[in-house]
């Protein structure tokens, strides 16, 4: 049915007719006739449905009359959806079709074709008609719905004339709403509270004053005066008949209002920029007519970027700083608010730098730092590396009290701040410090004639710068080389350079004793005949006579021989001893090997000769009593 809108709910049921449907019930449209002031507004309430699938041609006719020549109705066509059949002029601004169609409609479903109609005038009054066409032998036409528009006395209108164009702001502003003198009432405007809260009045308010008059014509006028602001801009001003309850009544004009622009405020799309993100800035304002914005970096005085957003791609260290927006028209310009960008970055420039270590020696405190260039944010953890072994100190220093020869070597500092780790290069710790591992090395053959090289060996910083050699006589070492070389030279050892060796290498930090190394010279056997005989058996020729062939050999001696200078080719024995006997006279020695050579003792005349006595004397040589 037909709804006016705007009417109290009461008239409306009275109002309420039967639908009457047509065409074997394909359209509802209410058949009846509605009564309407002039200026109010109306919705004509429609439905539809659809027989098959296709595009179909939609039209609303105004006294619709069957033209039976062209086969076609004639009339006042307030809408359409074919260029075919245009809707007619001055519809356009006050005519709606509503409907609730998709383009998945199926068929059997009824479709809302309803028709408003606003700003009504006698003019409208007539018969209203929905038709559809679905094919040249398809037409349907619904029954009419009749509207009468009665006369409105108090038909309220606002007059544009006094609206100067373009309004700006701080002008003083007149709008009239006036209606015909047969109105018992002034128009009404409607108005803002001290509490922010609307009423409609014809009496002065607080930010508008408001009087009323009637002309020369007897027209009953109610004026608004207003000092013009910026925030007045697409304020809508609206007017009414005095007590009227009917929206559809009220007429509006909205204020479009020219200032500088207004509230420029500019905003970050994160607060939380790390390097090589992108991040945008975003500049808003108010301004009529529409601002233009410029970007700013506080420390230059170049323009960054002409638009309202300021894009940063991949951001640096060096994008840090104050960002400020202007905005800008004819009327004047304004800046933003300053937006901070602080870019967070790692750590950069990490080196160790050594405290007072020139000339380190051991027992001296080693204190290293980690410095840090720039960051953003600060280092809050730092790790200590030695010969890419991670240390336990975790702080920004580190110090050992008493350095080692130990402690020398490779180190590194890694910084974290949260957003990497940067780790420094190699730095080079050298301890000085006194001999240590001092040793010696012996090259050559330990042999008889041969020649042999010590040579003093040791760790040291710096290197040492003398040496001393030393023998061991009877347990106490004695310095047997006073030209402080390396190296102790044998050309040819002889049998007297066994023994015990050490050396004692010095440099600017102290000095150190290698450990005894023995040297043992390799010779064939030095022999002596050992016998038992006493002063109480010397001149008896009845006891035989014990001798040994003592031989001093290194390696020691393994086969002994014993022979007669008579027959020196028969061995007598094999053993280190031997015993003669008294009816055995001669003269006698004794052999002995090892693995460098053989020796041959002395001779040893025993129970001959004219004297007869048992220790004597002989061209060969000596012998010895045990």
């Amino acid at each position: 049915m037909m709804i006016p809108e705007g009417i109290p709910l009461l008239l409306l049921v009275l109002l309420m007719g039967s639908f009457t449907g047509s065409n074997n019930e394909l359209i509802k449209v209410p058949e009846k006739t509605e009564q309407i002031d002039e200026g109010s507004c109306v919705t004509i309430p429609c439905s539809y449905k659809k027989t098959k699938d296709g595009k179909y041609t939609l039209l609303w006719f105004k006294d619709p009359e069957y033209n039976k020549i062209s086969q076609i109705f004639d009339g006042t066509i307030l809408y359409s959806n074919t260029e075919e059949r245009p809707q007619s002029p001055g519809y356009s601004s006050r005519v709606k079709y509503i409907t609730d169609e998709t383009s998945q409609e199926n068929q059997n479903i009824w479709i809302k074709c309803d028709l408003r109609i606003t700003d009504l005038q006698t003019k409208d009054s007539g018969n209203y008609n929905f038709r559809f066409i679905v094919s040249s032998n398809m037409k349907y036409m619904s029954a009419a719905m009749n509207l009468k528009v009665t006369d409105n006395p108090c038909k309220v209108h606002i007059e544009p004339s006094e609206l100067k164009s373009p309004v700006r702001e701080s002008d003083k502003l007149t709008v009239h709403c006036s209606t015909f003198d047969s109105c018992d009432l002034h128009p009404e405007w409607l108005v803002h509270t001290s509490r922010q809260k609307q009423k409609w009045t014809s009496s002065s308010s607080t930010d508008m004053i408001i009087e009323t008059e009637e002309d020369k014509e007897g027209r009953k006028i109610t004026k608004l005066k207003l000092s013009v602001t910026w925030k007045d801009d697409r304020r809508i001003l609206s007017c009414r008949r005095a007590k009227s309850e009917d929206s559809c009544q009220i007429r509006n004009i909205t204020l479009s209002v020219e200032y500088a622009p207004k509230e420029v405020k500019a905003t970050v799309s994160s607060e939380d920029v790390k390097e090589g993100d992108s991040v945008t800035l975003s500049c808003t304002s108010r301004g009529q007519p529409d601002v233009s914005f410029s970007w700013f970096k506080k420390e230059t005085t170049e323009k960054s970027q002409q638009m309202s957003d300021l894009k940063l791609n991949n951001v640096k260290p060096e994008d840090s700083g104050e960002y400020y927006c202007e905005a800008e028209n004819k009327h004047g310009t304004q800046e933003s608010n300053i937006i901070q960008i602080d870019v967070k970055y790692g750590p950069e420039g990490v080196k160790v730098q050594p405290v007072n270590i020139k000339d380190l020696k051991e027992g001296d405190e080693l204190t290293l730092k980690c410095l840090v260039e720039r960051g953003n944010p600060a280092v809050y953890q730092f790790m200590w590396y030695k010969n890419s072994q991670e240390q336990s100190e975790t702080s920004e220093t580190f110090i050992i009290s008493k350095v080692t020869e130990a402690d020398r070597g490779s180190y590194q500092c890694q910084a974290d701040n949260g957003i990497r780790t940067e780790i420094s290069n190699n730095f080079t710790v050298s301890v000085k410090y006194a001999p240590e591992n001092v040793t010696v090395s012996v090259k050559g053959e330990q042999r008889f004639g041969s020649e042999l090289t010590l040579t003093c060996e040791a760790r040291a910083d710096p290197a040492p710068s003398s040496y001393e050699w030393k023998k061991d006589f009877n347990g106490k070492l004695k310095t047997i080389e006073q030209k402080h070389e390396q190296r102790l030279h044998f050309l040819s050892l002889e049998i007297s350079d066994s023994g015990q060796y050490a050396c004692i290498a010095q440099n600017s930090i102290g000095k150190t004793e290698s450990p005894l190394v023995e040297i043992k010279v390799k010779h064939v056997p030095i022999i002596k005949i050992v016998h038992n005989m006493t002063t109480l058996t010397q001149w008896n020729w009845e006891f035989p006579v014990s001798l040994t062939c003592s031989a001093d050999a290194h390696p020691p001696a393994e086969v002994y021989n014993w022979y007669r200078e008579e027959d020196n080719v028969t061995v007598l024995s094999e053993h280190q001893n031997f015993t003669v006997q008294p009816q055995n006279p001669g003269i006698y020695y004794c052999t002995a090997a090892n693995a460098i050579g053989e020796s041959r003792s002395e001779n040893i005349m025993l129970f001959i000769g004219r004297c007869r006595i048992v220790f004597c004397s002989s061209l060969h040589g000596t012998f010895m009593k045990a």
